[in-house]
This record gives structure tokens, sequence and C-alpha cells, in this order.
């Protein structure tokens, strides 16, 4: 039995976007700005696509992922500054 696990950072869903726009309303500024803010903190200076986390997701599910377990796959464009 294969156990890995895949953490996503800031994937671009609707569930981001409405996150984003809850933040924004407490802030007093537009979704835009807060959806800029957290794109600094990423070092690909992007969010995420859901073809990308299910790219990997697709991986681990695959044939090819015959010999990998107990491991965490950071689908965040680097987000988390740790190894």
């Amino acid at each position: 039995i294969l156990i890995n696990t895949i953490a996503p950072g800031r994937i671009a869903t609707d569930r981001v976007n409405h996150l984003d726009q809850v933040n924004a309303d407490k802030l007093g500024v537009d979704r835009e700005t807060v959806a800029l803010k957290a794109k600094e903190g990423i070092p690909l200076k992007r969010y995420g696509t859901p073809e990308e986390f299910a790219n990997v997701a697709a991986f681990l599910l695959s044939d090819a992922n015959s010999y990998m377990t107990g491991s965490s796959f950071l689908v965040d464009g680097g987000m988390i500054k740790a190894i």
C-alpha cells in the first residue's frame, strides 16, 4: 500500500477566490489587491492552476508511482520555505 499526501498552496479555485474576497471585505480593499499581496509571498508569484495540482495527483495514482510512499508533496509554488 502506498500512502502519500498532496499539500496544496494557493490554487486558483472558487474557494480561494472566496477567501480572497472575505479578506478583502475585512480590509476594505478589492479582491485583486488581496490576491496580488498573496502572490507576492509565493516565489513563483502566482496561484497554481487546478490542472497543476491534478497532474501531481494523477502521477501519484498512476503506475509510474510504484515505489514512493510516506511522502508529502507540496504543490504551492515554493510558498512553504522548508524541506
